[in-house]
C-alpha cells in the first residue's frame, strides 16, 4: 500500500466513526440506550433478590420474632 492509498484509507475510517459518533450523540440514541440498560438492570436485580431469598429464607424464618409476626400476620388473614 502506498501513501496515498493508506491516507485514503485513514480518512474513510475517520469519516465512519464521525458519523458513529454523531449517531451515538443523538438524545434518542442515548435515551434508548439509557431504557435499556435501566430495564436489564431491574431484571437482573429482581433475579439476584429472588435467589438470595430463597437461599437465605429459611436461615431467616428462623429468627423468633420473624416467625411470631408472620404467625400473627396469617391469624389476620385467615380471620378475614
Amino acid at each position: 500500500m502506498n501513501i496515498e492509498q493508506q491516507n485514503d484509507e485513514i480518512i474513510r475510517q475517520l469519516i465512519t466513526l464521525n458519523a458513529n459518533i454523531k449517531k451515538q450523540t443523538t438524545v434518542t440514541h442515548i435515551a434508548g440506550t439509557g431504557i435499556i440498560y435501566g430495564i436489564g438492570f431491574f431484571v437482573g436485580s429482581a433475579i439476584i433478590a429472588t435467589i438470595a431469598l430463597g437461599i437465605l429464607g429459611p436461615l431467616i424464618g428462623k429468627i423468633s420474632w420473624i416467625g411470631e409476626n408472620f404467625s400473627k400476620g396469617s391469624l389476620i388473614l385467615q380471620s378475614k
